[in-house]
């Protein structure tokens, strides 16, 4: 696949609150087809370090490693193990800044065989690094009340207490083993007259990678990781797709910008002697044009957060 068929969300916007500067040092946490990585290579004489946990994306990285040499690296890992993944390579401050787009790569979406996909068909999958459990597993071994928690926890699935024991009953009849087998399953149980704006079952598919892939732990490591190898005048941008991901990001940015505060209001406020050292960058986040959205449905529900280091 050629990297010029994918197209980042909100690209621009991320170039310009990354602040892209000569001779610094960027980290593309999420690297998948190599979007960002190859713009911010283009903009400006500085240094990419990608990374990405899925095997299958490496293939990507040839071309920009033969094109720009000693100014790409890629590493295969997961971003919330970021600090130790630059420690081997010798590298312990992140001078220029971190972009992360935590959407779903066009790679997983329309590769069937991967298990995220909704509309082609595959095997019930679901690992990004293909190492673990698989959603496989989780919907034919977990219990109901497991199954419950985990599609309402992470996939805010109204009907999730239905849906699992729908799951429950199904699979004694057999195995459910493919992404239609589970999303015709769950069609059934939120049947509707009114025509659905996403797919029923959405939702599932969304609790089951975050499960799977242990994505808002890996979140929280990401930004604590990061917030400790960013030098000052380094900027963090990430972008988010649901509001799991939005509000962890958005409460995080939040205490970092706000400082430490005096838990004890009898107690003088300590706040002017303990400066905050990260400042929130332009506006509270930055949504996708209308006509981005028209070029790319994908982007519709995407956030992006900025935050800048301002001292040690």
């Amino acid at each position: 696949m050629n990297l010029i068929t994918h197209n980042p969300v909100l690209l621009n916007e991320a170039l310009e609150y990354l602040n892209i500067r000569n001779n610094l040092v960027y980290v593309d946490a999420t690297f998948g087809l190599g979007g960002y990585t190859k713009e911010i290579l283009k903009k400006n004489n500085c240094t990419v370090i990608a990374v990405d946990r899925d095997p299958d994306v490496q293939k990507f990285s040839v071309i920009l490693k033969k094109n720009y040499k000693n100014k790409f690296k890629f590493i295969l890992g997961k971003f919330g193990d970021l600090k130790k993944l630059l420690e081997i390579e010798s590298v312990d401050k992140i001078t220029g800044g971190i972009v992360a787009d935590l959407g779903m790569s066009s790679l997983h979406l329309e590769n069937g065989k991967r298990g995220f996909s909704i509309k082609n068909n595959g095997p019930l999958d679901m690992r990004m690094s293909k190492k673990g459990i698989s959603a496989e597993y989780v919907i034919n071994s977990f219990e109901e009340d497991e199954l419950s928690k985990i599609f309402w926890n992470y996939g805010e699935e109204h009907k999730s207490r239905k849906i699992a024991k729908t799951i429950v009953i199904e699979r004694k009849k057999n195995k459910i083993s493919t992404t239609h087998d589970l999303a015709n399953l769950i069609k059934k149980v939120k049947l509707q007259k009114k025509p659905y704006r996403i797919h029923p079952a959405t939702k599932i598919f969304q609790a089951l990678r975050i499960f799977i892939n242990n994505e808002l732990e890996e979140i929280k490591c990401l930004i604590d990781h990061s917030i400790n190898i960013m030098a000052p005048g380094a900027r963090l941008v990430l972008i988010s797709f649901h509001s799991l991901e939005d509000r962890l990001i958005k409460n995080t940015f939040k205490k970092l910008c706000e400082g430490e505060k005096n838990v004890n209001r009898h107690l003088p406020s300590l706040k002017p002697l303990m400066k905050p050292k990260f400042k929130k960058i332009g506006k509270p986040f930055y949504i996708p044009t209308e006509n981005e959205i028209l070029k790319n449905p994908r982007s519709r529900s995407a956030k992006l957060r900025v935050i800048e280091r301002v001292s040690i």
